[in-house]
């Protein structure tokens, strides 16, 4: 007798949240390497207008997976290690409390975080030698914000695609 859970499938709004994840933090690069050459600032409205639909595809992505993660653990989930921890196939048998996050989830969050801090402080020394400083540093903290974004959304939607596939019951 086969049995599966029903989810739904995230792997196109994941594949679209990471392609303008990647967008996003390739106009960081490009706006940086502007900068350092004395470009202009107008490389910052670029990035917001990227940004807007990467954050939407990224919350349709993780409401669609927030939900797979609750039918798959049958628990309470909000957060992005919770999501984690009910989505790994090899976890299945441990107790939810007692399974593991992925150890790239807090440096995800934290790269991020020190970007969106690096954007503030460069949008307020604009004309200023550090702002030069703070763009190159808000550029590596969004890549390595958009690496490690786009690592955990394809790993957590192929996780959760092994239990919308039917297997056979054993």
């Amino acid at each position: 007798m086969d049995i599966y859970i029903d989810l739904k499938d995230v792997r196109v709004t994941g594949y679209v949240s990471m392609g303008l994840i990647a967008l996003v933090a390739l106009e960081s690069i490009w706006g940086t390497i502007n900068d350092w050459q004395g470009g202009s600032s107008s490389w910052s409205f670029l990035a917001i207008v990227l940004i807007a639909p990467a954050a939407v595809a990224f919350v349709v992505w993780y409401r669609g997976a927030t939900h797979n993660a609750e039918a798959i653990a049958l628990h309470g989930v909000r957060m992005v290690s919770q999501v984690w921890k009910a989505s790994d196939p090899a976890q299945r048998e441990v107790p939810f409390d007692q399974r593991v996050a992925s150890p790239l989830i807090k440096p995800w969050q934290y790269a991020f975080l020190a970007m969106v801090l690096c954007d503030v402080l460069e949008s307020l020394l604009l004309d200023t030698p550090a702002y030069v400083v703070f763009s190159t540093l808000s550029t590596l903290c969004a890549i390595g914000a958009a690496g490690l974004a786009c690592f955990l959304i394809l790993r957590i939607s192929v996780m959760q695609q092994r239990f919308a596939v039917p297997h056979r019951k054993r």
